[in-house]
């Protein structure tokens, strides 16, 4: 009689063990990341409660995304979608075509929204990274003259505007109660740019480094 008792009193054991450890599995919730390049060499990385579908396609600017944002995000009806992607809009435009880049991505940032959220899914935007310029006696030594010569490195002038679209996703998230991760800040060296070792020889294309550090930070964003 013991024996029997025992021996269900195991069972009983068993099977609560397996339904708390089934539990996490039953609670995933499928996240989909759309952008361009920066999002494609994400992959799908390990996001705890998440199972992810990585939608980046190199080389897109945020108008391809939105052409794209009903087949590869709103068909997969997925629980939250991470919209991360204007650089291109930015480092492709000239001086001239500035302003309408600038305002043709935040009118895509709020159209993929608005889309979204009709839709029941949560949105999670993210901020755009920056070119590095490493903080050296050379690239302040050239910074400096080229003030002087009324010049300004390309790196210096992109930055500018890849930071006024992440100031206008900070505003525009806070106004309508979007979660944000502010990949800007969370990858930053310090001098306002993306730390060097974050970067691959391209100067662009995050390294292995970089993409371990956002895994990380977004991560904690996640579980807050």
């Amino acid at each position: 009689m013991n024996a029997k008792l025992n021996l269900l009193t195991l069972l009983i054991g068993l099977l609560a063990c397996s339904i708390v450890f089934a539990q996490p599995a039953m609670n995933t919730k499928h996240l989909v990341i759309i952008g361009a390049s920066y999002a494609a060499e994400w992959e799908n990385p390990n996001l705890p409660g998440y199972t992810v579908t990585n939608k980046g396609i190199g080389g897109q600017e945020s108008s391809d995304l939105r052409a794209r944002f009903e087949s590869d995000v709103l068909a997969l009806k997925p629980n939250t979608v991470m919209i991360w992607g204007h650089y291109n809009d930015i480092v492709r435009a000239s001086a001239d075509k500035m302003p309408a880049a600038k305002q043709k991505a935040q009118d895509n940032y709020r159209w993929m929204t608005e889309q979204a959220r009709a839709a029941g899914i949560e949105v999670i935007l993210l901020t755009e990274l920056t070119i590095p310029i490493p903080d050296t006696f050379k690239e302040n030594a050239t910074a400096w003259v080229a003030g002087l010569l009324g010049k300004r490195d390309y790196r210096s002038q992109k930055n500018e505007q890849i930071k006024a679209v992440n100031v206008w996703l900070r505003e525009y998230a806070r106004a309508q109660k979007i979660k944000l991760i502010d990949l800007e800040t969370a990858l930053d060296s310090g001098n306002g740019t993306r730390k060097v070792e974050y970067t691959r020889d391209d100067n662009s294309h995050v390294s292995p480094a970089g993409y371990q550090t956002i895994t990380s930070y977004v991560t904690a964003q996640l579980a807050r």
